[in-house]
């Protein structure tokens, strides 16, 4: 039975292995572990009002992660926001990373406002 248990739970981290995760940050004083170069960003405008919107490290605009692949999904990810409810683009061009990491790297496409930090990829998933 002992084999059986760690064999399905081997399987079943290997399941989740690939899959993004979108780290939220705690705005309070004395829980936000957000870098310095980053701030804990309330995110709106999703679809669904009875879920709680959540919270995330921003980087500067035209900034994205450090020491990192700018596909790396687990550190980084860019989120389909837009400014109102017509959907007139916004901050598609901020990038968000899992809370401790900091942002002091220009994107290659930097000065395109909502249009830039493509190479970030954007996880539809984390709004």
């Amino acid at each position: 039975m002992k084999t059986l248990t760690i064999a399905l739970f081997s399987l079943l981290s290997l399941a989740y292995a690939g899959e993004p995760v979108c780290q939220q940050c705690d705005y309070r004083p004395g829980y936000n572990l957000c870098d310095i170069t980053t701030s804990c960003t309330f995110v709106w405008g999703h679809d669904d009002p009875s879920t709680p919107a959540p919270y995330y490290c921003a980087c500067r605009a035209g900034y994205r992660a450090d020491n990192c692949d700018a596909g790396d999904t687990t550190k980084q990810f860019r989120l389909p926001w837009y400014g109102t409810p017509g959907g007139d683009p916004s901050q598609q061009g901020r990038v968000f990373v899992k809370p401790g990491l900091s942002c002091n790297t220009l994107c290659d496409d930097y000065t395109l406002g909502k249009d830039g930090c493509k190479a970030v990829q954007e996880l539809d998933s984390c709004l």
